[in-house]
């Protein structure tokens, strides 16, 4: 039915007519398989250990053979492509004379360079701070205990502030950069006298001594020597140069953030539970050190007014500093808060309030900064089952009593709860130890959990109300999931499974190939008459579908009363094909039609129900849309 456009072979499109054409649609299905056998695993071996979408990309985390390490990959049009971790290298011995900055050329005594791409330290850098710092664009090598200097520009007779992101002009050289860190060794603004050191970026040539530096027009500073910027020794190197790698296994969790406040600049962070957090711009990849002591290996991450939040299995809570998601500096807003137990998962409730979950207790954290920040007990007894906290309309999690909701009220921001698989209850506690991963569906308001016996449930929200959880069965296992977006805005769903593959869910007409079995069956209806006879003619449905399907129809009587013969079991066609060439990419979309599927019957009851069963490789969903049922009245029941 319809006309398609075709290049099924070399050559120019070719018009035509699946209903003149009978190969056409099995032509179609076989460059499905033909696109289904280019899909490889993502190198490695193992469980996939995260998925996430970051700028229109996929990424996945798997072992790497062997399993010493893990690595990290992007997802190509060649395949998976693993993402260089690049080089870092460790420092300690932080000095006043100004601090590392992105872009800027970092250079040891013995003449190794490089640019430095990526840098997180702890502690406070001018009385001494450590950390690491990646780089970029290497000569030579980097070695243990050596000094490690970076241009920065001196100041002396500061009378105004000079701020982060401040371009700076000399009135006599002409010269300019742009500050990213103003360092006062010296003096203070308010008395005109500050003097010290300003890292910079994107300097434009030598600058000349005594000149003013300008801001606006207006004179801040004075430069202070003969040939600035220069090289001054900011740190000790800490060992010598090395390539980053990953811990092996862990479980990825995962948020993607903008701290620049420019539009549309976002950047991914990442925490495993077996390693340091880290950060990754779609280039360069930096793990964050944020100087806990017993084990800095965070496994939850979150953003929340503007500072980076990691949980931790040892009941801590570290945000960084303000707009420095890799700097843990106190001096900058950084800190520590205790929870006591094992933090299981981090959600931005509102934005004035920010969830903390550990396994049997709900905290609330409140305030804007390190200088109020308030961390409340909201519930005792009640927490979240690690992994399964999401946001829909409100945040839903599992915790012993079943899945929960929390909804904030409208007074004070204080929230309350309310258990809603109270209908499920069984199934919940027979499975709440043996969850791999949850997921939000935004497309569809569904909350779904996966366990470890390749199950699952999917409850469905409706106006912010449970309209209804449904349990489903999958033939692989899933271990990790993620709702993305691609470039279009469109949510998409992705899976990691314990086989290596990463899968688009809710997505094509199979099992990865394999056939997927639908039922829906329709309760015993007695049409207004329970105690009147009836023999049962037709079945008409109403049905909207986008491929030619055939679905199996089982009428049966009286509740399924045995006594009474089940009629024959019924075959009807829904609609005439409507492949397009977009099949061929098996996405979601297509041309819904609306027709009419009728089926003559034999049965007599005083009620009936019916099964509707299809079992297919390529035919797409079916909605139906009503039902009309055809019968002759055989007297009362005697």
């Amino acid at each position: 039915m319809g006309l398609y456009a075709t290049c099924l072979a070399h050559g120019p499109p070719v018009l035509r007519d699946a209903t003149a054409d009978s190969t056409l649609v099995s032509e179609l299905q076989e460059r499905i398989e033909e696109k289904r056998e280019t899909i490889t695993k993502v190198p490695g071996e193992g469980n996939v250990l995260g998925v996430w979408g970051y700028l229109g990309d996929l990424y996945a985390f798997r072992n790497k053979t062997g399993s010493a390490t893990a690595g990290m990959f992007k997802a190509t049009t060649a395949g998976w492509t693993e993402i260089a971790l690049g080089t870092a290298l460790n420092f300690d011995g932080t000095t006043g004379n100004g601090e590392m900055v992105i872009g800027s050329t970092l250079t040891g005594a013995g003449g190794a360079e490089g640019t430095v791409a990526g840098l997180t330290y702890y502690g406070n850098w001018d009385v001494g701070a450590e950390g690491t710092v990646v780089l970029t664009d290497i000569t030579g090598t980097f070695v243990s205990d050596e000094a490690l200097s970076s241009p920065t520009l001196s100041f002396d007779g500061g009378t105004v502030e000079i701020l982060k992101g401040d371009t700076v002009v000399g009135a006599t050289s002409g010269k300019t950069a742009t500050v990213k860190i103003v360092t006062v060794a010296s003096g203070a603004w308010t008395t005109d006298d500050a003097a010290g050191f300003l890292s910079i970026t994107g300097n434009t040539g030598t600058w000349t001594d005594d000149e003013e530096i300008h801001v606006l027009g207006a004179v801040r500073a004075i430069v202070d020597g003969a040939s600035e910027p220069s090289a001054k020794t900011l740190a000790n190197a800490y060992g010598t140069q090395y390539a980053q790698t990953l811990q092996p296994g862990g479980k990825y969790d995962f948020v993607n953030f903008n701290f620049e406040g420019e539009e549309g600049i976002q950047t991914m962070y990442g925490a495993n539970g077996v390693d340091n957090a880290f950060e990754f711009d779609g280039t360069n990849f930096v793990k964050i050190r944020t100087g806990i002591t017993t084990s800095d290996i965070p496994s939850h991450v979150e953003a929340y007014k503007n500072h980076l939040f990691l949980g931790y299995t040892n009941g801590s809570l570290v945000s960084s500093a303000l707009q420095l998601p890799t700097v843990m500096s106190t001096t900058m807003g950084s800190t520590e808060l205790i929870v006591g137990e094992a933090v299981t998962g981090l959600n931005v409730e509102s934005k004035d309030s920010f969830a903390v979950f550990a396994r049997n207790t709900t905290y609330i954290l409140y305030g804007k900064s390190r200088d109020d920040w308030n961390l409340t007990t909201f519930y005792t007894g009640s927490g979240a089952v690690d992994g399964t906290v999401q946001k829909i309309h409100t945040t839903i999690f599992l915790d012993d009593r079943g899945l929960t909701s929390l909804g904030s009220t409208l007074n004070y921001g204080d929230f309350k709860q309310s258990i809603i698989s109270e209908k499920i209850d069984p199934l919940i506690q027979k499975y709440k130890a043996r969850i791999k991963t949850a997921l939000r569906v935004r497309e569809k308001n569904q909350y779904r959990l996966y366990f470890d016996d390749k199950t699952g449930i999917a409850m469905t929200f409706i106006n912010g109300k449970n309209e209804g959880i449904m349990p489903f069965t999958m033939l692989d296992q899933i271990i990790c999931a993620c709702s993305t977006e691609d470039s279009n805005g469109d949510e998409v769903l992705y899976g990691g499974f314990d086989d290596g593959y990463v899968r688009r869910l809710d997505s094509g007409t199979s099992y990865d190939g394999g056939e997927v079995a639908a039922f829906v069956r329709l309760a015993y209806f007695h049409y207004g008459t329970p105690q009147l006879k009836k023999r049962f003619r037709e079945i008409l449905l109403e049905l909207a579908a986008d491929t030619s399907t055939t679905l199996n129809i089982y009428p049966d009587f009286n509740y399924g009363d045995g006594t009474i013969p089940t009629s024959t079991t019924y075959d009807i066609t829904v609609t005439d094909d409507e492949w397009n060439v977009d099949d061929v990419s098996n996405p979601s979309l297509g041309i819904a039609v609306v027709d009419k599927a009728r089926a003559r019957i034999q049965g007599v009851g005083e009620n009936m129900g019916i099964l509707i069963k299809n079992t297919s490789t390529y035919d797409k969903p079916v909605t139906l849309q009503g039902a009309v049922i055809q019968y002759s009245d055989r007297g009362l029941k005697r």
